[in-house]
């Protein structure tokens, strides 16, 4: 039975909900031949204190490979900065094209409007090149969910080493 009750809490835990925001921009396009710089600016609110992550992939309405090189993505409020980091890169000296991925570990971000900056340049000759950034926000309620089901978990634990 206790067994039970610990992979139940397990479960509640991994279950927590999130709310995603999702920012995108497939509209860059390089016809210089030469590469287009861009910077993107977005903003979002956060009602109060809590953790975030987050994933930027780039990619192209056509199916095909992107032609984008991402150079910096950044979270940024009241002069406080965050850089995300890229997890999957390409080598614009030998390849044409490819997949980039930008990452934010889960952080603790406070209350107020936060801006999220994209920093890149354009190698497409093609309109649809481009990416989506995702954040995660979990829901008020599944914080404090996620934390009462480890809790329970760490005292099932707890409760049968000593029997």
């Amino acid at each position: 039975m206790k067994a039970l009750f610990a992979a139940a809490a397990i479960v509640l835990a991994t279950g927590a909900s999130a709310n995603t925001v999702s920012f995108s921009n497939y509209g860059h396009q390089d016809l210089t031949g030469l590469g287009q710089d861009f910077d993107d600016i977005y903003t979002f609110d956060l009602a109060g204190n809590t953790w975030v992550s987050g994933l930027l992939t780039t990619g192209t309405l056509l199916g095909n490979a992107p032609a984008i090189d991402i150079r910096q993505v950044t979270l940024s409020h009241l002069g406080n900065s965050i850089t995300w980091q890229e997890t999957l890169n390409i080598d614009w000296n030998v390849a044409p094209d490819g997949v980039e991925q930008w990452a934010l570990a889960p952080q603790s971000l406070g209350a107020g409007q936060w801006t999220l900056e994209v920093v890149g340049t354009s190698y497409a000759d093609k309109t649809g090149n481009g990416y989506v950034a995702n954040v995660e926000l979990p829901e008020p309620g599944s914080v404090a969910l996620a934390a009462l089901a480890l809790a329970g978990a760490g005292l099932t634990s707890t409760r049968r080493r000593k029997a």
